[in-house]
């Protein structure tokens, strides 16, 4: 099958990487051409294509002038909240919509009226994910939260469990590791906070170098349909992950360590494989 993926962004971009690049990847390895490009991409995309696969973003002019290709739209964010008119538009030329969380595609399809949307969840290359953590007796015990500083937002949420635990007598400190750390974010005065630039080549190095993965989700309903893609980096890393909204969880990770050592080198199951998307995606474009 020849497949055209047009991406949003390059694969620094983790709902590129993740839902595009590593997909196409897998996908050539079972037999399929692919060819992938970044939005707009007009000039890759060729006659021979069997299917385009939109990942966010739409050229919705050429969709719809070229209706002899089979469309798919991929999203992980619930852009009908704020375009509706837009993604209406976008939708009526879909061959499908694929969603990233199960959540994401019900709403969808709870939006538009019928059962368009599907998902496949984001999941991992596993020859990406070189080395874990080795989890020792250390102190202060490191966190670290990752992703995009207009994210940030989420860690305000997690805020009172690590002061508590401060105040408690345990040492903590954490590192925020994204995209802008010129732009430093004071929201505790009680631990130290570190800035490190993330990059896509050091990424697996620096989460392996922490000890727990604070992860707490975004707030508001836009936080309930995201996927669960950085618990999965966290986990394929060697990391525990705590929203940090339990103390009781949270405090039982920074204090005992054999329950952090238990999530060295775990198994990654199959159906958080990339490969697994291959086959979805193989079983919906056919």
């Amino acid at each position: 099958m020849n497949i055209c993926f047009v991406t949003a962004g390059p694969i620094e971009w983790a709902s590129s990487r993740m839902r595009a690049y590593w997909v196409a990847e897998a996908l050539r390895e079972r037999g399929h051409e692919v060819e992938i490009t970044q939005y707009p991409g007009r000039q890759y995309i060729a006659a021979n294509h069997a299917a385009i696969v939109w990942q966010k973003t739409v050229d919705f002019n050429l969709v719809r002038l070229n209706n002899q290709w089979k469309h798919y739209w991929d999203v992980c964010d619930p852009s009908w909240w704020w375009q509706p008119n837009e993604c209406r538009k976008i939708a009526e030329y879909m061959t499908a919509v694929v969603a990233s969380s199960q959540a994401l595609a019900d709403d969808f399809n709870q939006w538009y009226g019928k059962d368009l949307a599907v998902c496949i969840p984001d999941r991992l290359k596993l020859s990406h994910f070189h080395t874990q953590r080795q989890h020792r007796d250390v102190s202060p015990v490191r966190l670290i939260w990752f992703g995009i500083a207009a994210n940030r937002v989420a860690l305000w949420g997690a805020r009172a469990n690590l002061e508590r635990l401060v105040a408690n007598g345990h040492k903590i400190e954490l590192t925020i590791f994204d995209d802008r750390p010129d732009v430093r974010f004071h929201f505790s005065d009680a631990f130290p906070i570190y800035h490190v630039q993330w990059s896509l080549d050091k990424e697996v190095e620096v989460l392996a170098a922490h000890d727990i993965a604070l992860l707490p989700p975004y707030p508001g309903p836009w936080g309930e349909v995201k996927s669960n893609n950085k618990a999965l980096t966290a986990s394929a890393c060697g990391l525990p992950e705590t929203t940090g909204f339990d103390y009781r969880h949270l405090r039982h990770l920074v204090c005992v360590m054999p329950e952090r050592k238990y999530y060295r080198n775990p198994p990654i199951k199959k159906e958080y494989l990339v490969d697994q998307s291959a086959a979805e995606w193989e079983a919906l474009l056919s």
